[in-house]
C-alpha cells in the first residue's frame, strides 16, 4: 500500500527537515521510497519598527508498506517482516 508521512520544521525551532527525514527513513527501514516532495517558504514581516523572518520548511515524503503474505497473516506473523 502506498502512504505518506508529512514532516515540517520552523526555523530554527525544530530539527532541520534533513535530519528529520533521515530519522524517519532511519525508523522505518522495511518500507520502499518512493518520492520526497520538498518545500521552503520565507516570510518578513515589519512593524512598527520591528521586523522579523520565518522560514517554514516541509517534506512530504511518498513510500510503499511491504506486502503482507496471506501464509503469514494466516498464522499470525503479520507484524514479523
Amino acid at each position: 500500500m502506498i502512504r505518506t508521512v508529512f514532516l515540517s520544521c520552523n526555523y530554527p525551532h525544530h530539527d532541520p527537515i534533513d535530519k528529520q527525514i533521515n530519522d524517519w527513513l532511519a525508523e522505518n527501514s522495511n518500507v520502499e521510497l518512493i518520492d520526497i516532495k520538498f518545500q521552503s517558504n520565507v516570510s518578513a514581516v515589519a512593524d512598527s519598527g520591528v521586523s522579523g523572518e520565518y522560514w517554514h520548511t516541509s517534506a512530504l515524503v511518498i513510500y510503499r508498506e511491504p506486502e503482507k503474505s496471506r501464509l503469514g497473516i494466516e498464522f499470525g506473523e503479520e507484524d514479523d517482516y
